[in-house]
């Protein structure tokens, strides 16, 4: 693109879209001409010109396109207003935001039963800093940020900045008047995504100020650590970029074989990966007749589910249920559908299966295997039909409906 807007060929704007020439060649000309007028390909004073890319998108990818140059400008922009005192620490953006605030209050409730309330945003916050300890560096942190006047500064020196640039003139333009309008628009997007930016913050720290800055030294520690485990629920940071492990505990469950025995299987961590596709899978070594082997990092293996392929709050909910629904409730004793099945049965080990094989001791779960599985020996999960934690109602045997 750099080479492009340096070149000396004559371009094609038309309708919001880049055309370049068409590369001299006379088979290609041969080939084109007298053809109907497509999209791809435009003519201007018996010139033909194909189509590069629209305008948008190129303002849109500029910064990766030459990001030394983006970053340039974006600082000439923005260079002779005053500073925003810790700009930037009290923003949890992005798909942070997103499991904070929309996956947290799905999760972690402050009552149980039927009517429970979801909570808000300060809310959820409230509960959180109820049950984590905050080192004392945050609160001061925050204290220190609660004064908001060198935001508003900042803001106030951009307020009459930003102008919207007229898109070039449709027909033929030069290289140069091509980029001198690129600057120019760029320059107008950065001022109005930095006051975006302030405005953000300042309704940020007039909301999340109160309660002593309890919330605002929370927002700080999440925003930074990156990581949180609460009432069963929690993510952590991977790397250094804006992506994210989510995931739910199960707990304690257990499940019937065919004879009506019971097995208690202990507690696992389901999670997705905030990277789509968002297909849940155990963190731990976990065993279970969804689950190929006996190792950690197992995909769990979901009749018909069509894993997400972008990331949301509610796409990464429904992701995780699904995996722990599987886990809970999709084996069913009579049919000993999965991988494995609890009760030893004779039957084959070490079975490559594809999508057409048919297999005898399930009917109604097509298991696609991806390597050679072991048998899975769950015995050791064996429990007395009357143990005291199924007695006392502390487990619940879930899959007693699942036919």
């Amino acid at each position: 693109m750099r080479n492009l807007l340096t070149s000396d060929l004559e371009l094609l704007v038309r309708s919001g879209v880049l055309y370049v020439p068409l590369l001299f060649d006379p088979d290609i000309e041969r080939e084109v001409r007298g053809r109907p007028a497509t999209g791809s390909l435009a003519e201007e004073n018996g010139r033909l010109f194909v189509q590069a890319l629209t305008l948008q998108s190129l303002l849109d990818n500029y910064g990766t396109i030459d990001p030394e140059a983006y970053a340039e400008l974006r600082n000439r922009c923005l260079k002779d207003c005053p500073p925003a005192a810790g700009m930037g620490k009290t923003a949890v953006e992005g798909k942070l935001r997103e499991i904070l605030f929309g996956m947290t209050p799905h999760f972690v409730r402050k009552s149980k039963g039927p009517t429970r309330r979801t909570l808000g945003e300060g809310g959820i916050l409230d509960l959180i800093g109820e049950k984590i300890r905050i080192p004392p560096r945050y609160h001061e942190e925050a204290e220190r940020l609660a004064d908001a006047e060198s935001v508003s500064r900042r803001l106030r020196c951009l307020e009459d900045r930003g102008t919207t640039a007229c898109p070039p003139r449709e027909g033929p333009v030069s290289p140069g008047e091509l980029f001198e309008w690129i600057r120019k628009a760029l320059a107008s997007r950065i001022v109005e995504e930095e006051k975006d930016r302030l405005r953000r913050m300042l309704q940020g720290r007039d909301r999340l100020t109160g309660s002593s800055g309890r919330r605002g030294a929370l927002l700080l520690y999440i925003a930074e650590e990156g990581s949180l485990d609460i009432g069963g629920f929690g993510f952590s940071r991977m790397g250094g970029a804006d992506e994210y492990l989510v995931y739910k505990h199960t707990g304690e469950f257990a499940l019937q074989d065919f004879y009506g025995r019971l097995y208690l299987f202990p507690d696992c961590r389901v999670a997705v990966t905030t990277v789509p596709p968002l297909k849940p899978f155990v963190i731990e070594t976990y065993k279970h007749p969804f689950l190929e082997g006996y190792e950690p990092g197992q995909i769990i293996c979901m009749h018909g589910f069509d894993p997400p392929r972008v990331f949301s709050a509610a796409s990464a909910i429904h992701a995780l249920e699904e995996g722990i629904s599987a886990l809970l409730y999709g084996y069913s004793s009579r049919r000993r559908n999965g991988y494995h099945v609890l009760d030893r049965t004779a039957r084959p080990v070490r079975v490559e299966e594809s999508e057409d094989d048919g297999v005898p001791w399930h009917q109604d779960y097509p298991v696609i295997r991806s390597r050679p599985v072991r048998d899975i020996d769950f015995r050791e999960y064996r429990i007395p039909n009357d143990h005291r934690k199924i007695a006392g109602g502390e487990v619940e045997v879930t899959n007693q409906l699942t036919l």
